[in-house]
């Protein structure tokens, strides 16, 4: 077979097919065909996470079902807990991806298997992040999914609150062959285990150009004292062609509609809030100087803050979202498997001699 050139990084190659997410031409998200912003509207997170998975939103029964699946994996073995307290690791995602690896699951086939792991990021997160700060582990609460995490990564039993949280966890789900997903296939194509393709993903998701984006964008925000400073900052970067965090998108070139929909969530909350005044300043000018939109990451950054959820948990909320994705990809990858292997074009020295 002759090889393919194709572009660096892969921009524009199709790979292979999925019925999981996609980009409709009027750059809408879709989840097995369900406008995401609309989920995000209407729809409680759990379910939409049964709707990845399963193809089809789940009816009274399998609603039970699933709740009951993942409330039944959500504690925490007291072994690993105890490695926690001795680790007392601050990188809330390092610990994550490890404990992730080591846990003693209790699933004996696959498709529980990746339920269990799944169920088990919010308090592998919650008791990472308080144990490295010298507290306690929550007692967990019997809450909606949605509640049940607002709970663990900040404390406190807020059902407006966890409501918002609700549909940025939806936004978060899912979004095709992004990095992480396409790690994760990778690794599944070899036929490894759920674990170690989950991990691939976690490893892959730390980077600040994927998930990792939204916590250090925060502190941008919070380095302008007035809108007139972030325009200026803006021009100085497109002057010298430098990049500014939270903009540009492989697939939204003029417009993510879900960083519009957090906007305006984020409008509903506090529209006279100082940094999303800062927010709006950037991405106004972003827009008349380069004409690039902002992505989900611009805002979901402020949306975060606004919760009253901590920068270092930014990231691994995302992930406590996206594993559902990583499920449906990696049940995928396997219905037709072929392993992911690509060639390359070596362009080092030849004909050395010792």
């Amino acid at each position: 077979m002759s090889e393919i050139e194709v572009p660096k990084g892969l921009n524009g190659v199709v790979v292979d097919e999925t019925a999981v997410a996609t980009t409709d031409d009027s750059g809408n998200l879709l989840y097995r065909g369900y406008r995401a912003v609309e989920l995000a509207e209407r729809v409680d997170a759990a379910d939409v996470a049964y709707l990845i998975v399963n193809d089809r939103l789940p009816s009274d029964s399998e609603r039970k079902e699933f709740a009951h699946r993942l409330k039944e994996h959500s504690g925490m073995d007291g072994k690993v807990s105890e490695v926690m307290k001795l680790l007392k690791e601050k990188d809330v995602m390092r610990n994550l991806r490890s404990i992730v690896s080591l846990y003693p699951y209790e699933s004996k086939d696959d498709s529980d298997l990746l339920l269990e792991i799944a169920a088990r990021f919010p308090r592998i997160i919650s008791d990472t992040f308080r144990i490295s700060r010298g507290q306690e582990p929550l007692e967990d609460v019997d809450a909606s999914f949605s509640e049940r995490l607002y709970y663990l990564f900040t404390g406190k039993k807020d059902a407006e609150k966890a409501r918002y949280l609700n549909k940025l966890l939806i936004l978060y789900m899912e979004h095709e062959f992004n990095a992480s997903t396409f790690a994760l296939r990778v690794t599944a194509s070899t036929l490894a285990d759920p674990v170690s393709s989950i991990v691939s993903a976690l490893a892959t998701l730390k980077g600040p150009l994927h998930g990792g984006a939204n916590a250090e964008i925060l502190d941008f925000f919070l380095g302008f004292k007035d809108e007139e400073e972030a325009r200026n900052y803006v021009d100085e970067k497109v002057a010298s062609k430098e990049k500014i965090m939270g903009f540009g998108h492989r697939v939204y070139k003029t417009r993510d509609p879900r960083a519009q929909f957090v906007k305006e969530e984020i409008r509903k909350m506090d529209k006279e809030a100082h940094i999303f005044k800062i927010a709006e300043a950037i991405e106004n000018r972003m827009w008349e100087k380069k004409k690039v939109p902002a992505n989900l990451d611009f805002y979901a950054a402020i949306y975060m803050h606004m919760l009253g959820i901590d920068q270092n948990l930014y990231t691994p909320l995302f992930a406590s979202s996206r594993v559902f994705g990583w499920i449906a990809h990696y049940n995928e990858q396997l219905e037709g498997n072929k392993i992911i292997r690509p060639s390359s074009r070596y362009v080092g020295k030849t004909g050395r001699e010792l």
